[in-house]
């Protein structure tokens, strides 16, 4: 295997969306990588298509967001139909987010971005090469290759297993993937389509006989339904069931064009019984797998990676040790869990034939889509931009939080909101996640007001100590309400980023007074604190940065 090294810091397995996120990530930071892909070319047809709010923050930060923009098509609505007609509208341009919009863009467009990114940045991905197995030990992972020209050893220090539901990386591990398939079959057609649907939204029909699922692509239409055991099942999949289907949804069937892609599959719901063993884990598809409904699957995956990529760098640096791996599966896995039972209600009520089923689905549907403000939670919740890490050990908080009657902001692990910045000099503006683009942690410090004695010696304290003690993994930003305080012009020789609060958006996210809020590398918060309690954040930074053992806990075990 010409120019293949024969160690890497980290090898991923799996060229998909996750494992290019991952690999992306860890490039950012300068961590050696190497992906490998059984197929010997990425797949021309996509299996996922829609990408939520949370994810745009993600390609945002990884410098991808713009390309994928570009082969996309925005989606607006979402409508639901019985056989009585409408049923519920979700409307998609609601939320409060930096890209509030849901894309509809194919996987393989996807990977095609992520892809030019990786390599971009200096990422080797190898294609039709295979994990055959590998050992482990306290040092590293010995996986064994398999290519045309015959067998090759590679040795990683860590390897991420982001090679899909069939995971070659999780049988070797022997981790369990517990779960169920659902009753009925699903046929998919990527076709054009001459109706007068909207094409920037998503369709649904909910019908007696099945269901039907029109998503818009960029070019063309993905139609999606389900049959039972008893239907006629062809041995190779055509329109014929789709014509039929679409004459019991509309009055005048469409003409449909000749298929893209055709294809018959099952939809399982199974999570894997853990993320890690030693220095070996999984990532993606590789974890969950679910129906395609609500679109979470490419989401959540993309979401593991972003979790995962800046940990395992500051691992690789002797910083975290086993306990930041643990943080891993202790923050992604819950999510995981929670967005499976979601979509498997989704999922359930959405194909139900039963017609008691049907006649309370239908009537809840009517019911919640006249309440003001579920659409916009709904919509929230499926964007991903609520999922929160609050039981995490790595976040916390300074004990002067405790003492206040309805502290301001996110709680330690959430997501952290956006809001505009003005520079406080000259420059241009910016906003809050404008900061992810710089893989590393933030501090955010948050100027009273009208800055008393004390203020002003504890913000001059942390700007000679923190960039002394912490500089190499953490950016300082300081930010003052209204115009720059006088009283802190001498900051500006330090080596911090100066802004302003000129329109009031960051107080209204994140209170008013003085505060400390760090943000990790991948957008949540790890530690607030009001400013008096800087010595607390110190000394969190202090325990959090340091030097540990390069070796896993023991408690995951050994292969």
């Amino acid at each position: 295997m010409s120019g293949l090294p024969a160690q890497t810091a980290v090898l991923i397995v799996g060229a998909g969306p996750t494992g290019l996120t991952l690999g992306i990530s860890l490039r950012q930071r300068g961590v050696g990588c190497i992906i490998i892909d059984k197929l010997p070319a990425a797949l021309p047809w996509s299996r996922a298509l829609g990408l939520h709010a949370r994810t745009l923050e993600i390609f945002d930060a990884l410098g991808v967001l713009d390309a994928i923009s570009a082969r996309s098509l925005v989606q607006k609505a979402v409508h639901v139909y019985g056989e009585r007609g409408p049923l519920f509208q979700l409307d998609l341009t609601v939320l409060d987010a930096p890209h509030p919009q849901v894309l509809s863009c194919p996987q393989a467009e996807v990977e095609a971005c992520l892809e030019d990114r990786f390599t971009a940045l200096g990422g080797m991905l190898v294609r039709d090469c295979e994990l055959l197995d590998f050992t482990q030990d306290d040092t590293g992972v010995q996986a064994r290759l398999a290519w045309a020209a015959g067998e090759h050893t590679l040795r990683a220090s860590i390897m991420v297993g982001c090679d899909g539901a069939s995971s070659r990386v999780r049988h070797v591990l022997g981790i369990s993937f517990d779960g169920v398939r659902y009753a009925d079959h699903f046929l998919l057609a990527d076709v054009d389509i001459d109706w007068p649907l909207a094409r920037d939204a998503s369709h649904g029909f909910l019908l007696a006989e099945g269901a039907l699922i029109a998503l818009p692509m960029p070019h063309g239409w993905r139609l999606i339904m389900n049959q039972t055991e008893d239907d006629d099942l062809q041995p190779v999949p055509d329109l014929a069931s789709f014509r039929q289907r679409l004459s019991q949804c509309l009055d005048e069937p469409p003409m449909l064009g000749e298929p893209r892609w055709l294809s018959r599959f099952s939809i399982h719901r199974r999570l894997a019984g853990r993320y890690r063993r030693n220095r070996v884990l999984l990532a993606g598809d590789a974890c969950h797998i679910q129906s395609p409904l609500g679109a979470q699957g490419m989401n959540t995956g993309i979401g593991d990676a972003f979790n995962l990529g800046w940990k395992l760098a500051l691992f690789l640096r002797g910083i975290g040790g086993g306990a930041l791996l643990d943080s891993y599966e202790q923050e992604r896995r819950p999510v995981a869990r929670q967005m499976l039972n979601a979509v498997d209600v989704l999922s359930r009520s959405s194909f139900a034939r039963a017609a008691p089923l049907r006649g309370m689905r239908d009537t809840l549907l009517r019911l919640v889509g006249r309440q003001q403000g579920f659409g916009a939670r709904l919509l929230r919740r499926a964007s991903q931009l609520d999922v929160h890490y609050r039981q995490s050990p790595m976040v916390g908080e300074g004990s002067g939080m405790a003492l206040l009657r309805r502290p301001p902001g996110p709680l330690p692990g959430d997501r952290v909101p956006d809001a505009p910045l003005t520079p406080a000099a000259s420059g241009m503006p910016g906003r809050v996640h404008d900061l992810l683009r710089q893989a590393r942690y933030q501090l955010l410090i948050q100027v009273p007001d009208a800055p008393e004695h004390a203020a002003v010696l504890t913000l001059f304290a942390l700007a000679t100590r923190l960039p002394q003690d912490f500089g190499e993994l953490l950016d300082v930003q300081v930010i003052a309400a209204g115009k720059w305080p006088p009283v802190l012009n001498e900051l500006r020789s330090y080596p911090m980023t100066l802004w302003c609060d000129r329109d009031g958006g960051f107080r209204r996210r994140f209170g008013e007074g003085g505060h400390l809020w760090l943000m990790r590398p991948d957008g949540h918060l790890a530690y607030r604190a009001p400013l008096d309690d800087a010595d607390e954040l110190v000394g969190w930074l202090t325990d959090h940065f340091r030097r540990r053992s390069n070796a896993p806990s023991a408690s995951h075990g050994s292969v």
